[in-house]
């Protein structure tokens, strides 16, 4: 199996933390681009979860006594609490082919959710044409344009090496195939189909950005397949529609190392195929950032309703995965950086995840709490260390009858453990 993680996002520059308009560095070339210009990144991991095997089940689930949880367990492999893996490793070109078009291309070679089926993916693929005032369009395989942390690239400007609950599991896109009856209260059971989006779908945007004194304001409108990343074809006639309105004061610079302060909106809206229906789903979110000079700091709250995919159920290897189809979730993260030093920074995130609140028995939260270094070795080679303390709770114990359910439950959310990990990344 491989990761939950979001596959490979952009190589823009080599620079640190950034405060951007992802919508015009992901899409357009500068006035003085080539025609061709290769990038990459290659990131290393080590993790390590600090957690033991798993004891005190009881009825069919103690079979699984002795054994790890699959969330204290590293993907792809899910295999050990600790793991060294090439996590991402992307390779692309971008270019303008005239004035008006641009392209970008990039794959993933990494160890991570994106290449679940295949060693190498196709992440993005798309062309830019830039005919039209104030109506720049995008086409092929690239990020939808939702919240802040989906769309920034994980190489230059991400502080965490790993993505908060909040966005994991609201975002990040696992396809699914029904494996039996599907409820309409409670979770039913499936089967991964294909790797994870990593925040990809193919489609077309339309986008901008406007520039008033000191003030720029853009917006995006994608309408995408909603389907699995390697099927350029829809599985079927119907379309997701995704809006992002974003309004940034410039405080200086040019560029992904310019310094703002922004506010943003999103909403994502479509529909999924389980079993032999359509079901509703909608994820929408807002948000502020900020960067100025040696600190950073930004926050999102985030929303689901419909249709949504959570673990395996129970969390042990070879496990089906829960789906709800008329479920609910929201959470939010909070986050924060001092540069203090010119090569060293400090970073605390703080993520909050209320996941699956429609069937009280299913209800869980999740909060954690990251503290990370920084050290930036040149400007195309930095380390990142994290420690992760995290908690889970079973909101409705009562819920779930005496006995070996709510035994299991608690038992299970007692077990996840914290997690560390290391990680180097060299851009080109």
């Amino acid at each position: 199996m491989k990761a939950k993680l979001g596959a490979v996002l952009l190589a823009i520059c080599c620079c640190p933390a950034q405060a951007s308009n992802w919508l015009g560095l992901q899409g357009n070339e500068a006035p003085d681009a080539p025609m061709f210009r290769v990038f990459g990144f290659v990131q290393p991991t080590y993790t390590y979860i600090d957690a033991k095997p798993i004891s005190g089940l009881q009825g069919a689930s103690a079979a699984h006594n002795g054994k790890y949880t699959a969330l204290n367990l590293n993907w792809p492999n899910l295999e050990h609490p600790h793991q060294f893996q090439i996590l991402r490793a992307g390779l692309g070109a971008r270019g303008k082919l005239s004035d008006e078009i641009n392209y970008f291309l990039a794959l993933d070679a990494g160890q991570n959710g994106t290449t679940y089926y295949h060693d190498v993916m196709l992440t993005d693929a798309s062309l830019t044409f830039n005919f039209i005032p104030s109506a720049r369009i995008r086409a092929g395989l690239f990020k939808l344009p939702t919240g802040e942390e989906a769309m920034q690239a994980v190489n230059t400007s991400s502080p965490y090496i790993y993505n908060s609950n909040a966005v994991l599991y609201m975002l990040v896109g696992l396809p699914v195939q029904s494996n039996g009856a599907v409820s309409a209260t409670s979770v039913s059971s499936a089967n991964l189909s294909s790797g994870f989006s990593g925040y990809r779908d193919w489609g077309v945007q339309v986008y901008d950005w406007f520039n008033r004194g000191q003030w720029e304001y853009s917006y995006a409108a994608m309408v995408s397949n909603g389907d699995a990343i390697n099927h350029p074809r829809d599985s079927d006639s119907r379309k997701d529609l995704t809006l992002r309105f974003q309004a940034s004061y410039l405080l200086g610079g040019k560029g992904p190392n310019r310094e703002d302060v922004s506010a943003f909106v999103w909403r994502q809206k479509g529909a999924r195929l389980f079993g032999t229906q359509h079901y509703g789903m909608v994820r929408e979110g807002a948000g502020l950032k900020y960067l100025q000079g040696k600190y950073h700091a930004s926050a999102e709250y985030l929303r689901a309703d419909g249709m949504m995919v959570g673990g395996q159920t129970p969390p042990f290897v070879g496990q089906p995965f829960a789906v709800g189809v008329n479920e609910k979730a929201s959470g939010w993260y909070v986050e924060g950086g001092w540069r203090f030093m010119p090569q060293w920074e400090v970073d605390l995130r703080y993520d909050y995840l209320d996941f699956l609140t429609q069937n009280l028995a299913n209800e869980r939260e999740f909060d954690t709490v990251t503290l990370g270094v920084q050290y930036f070795v040149t400007p195309a080679i930095r380390t990142i260390v994290n420690y992760e303390w995290r908690s889970m709770k079973v909101t409705n114990p009562a819920a779930s009858p005496a006995g070996a359910l709510r035994n299991n439950a608690q038992t299970i959310a007692g077990n996840l453990g914290d997690r560390a990990s290391v990680q180097l990344t060299w851009s080109f």
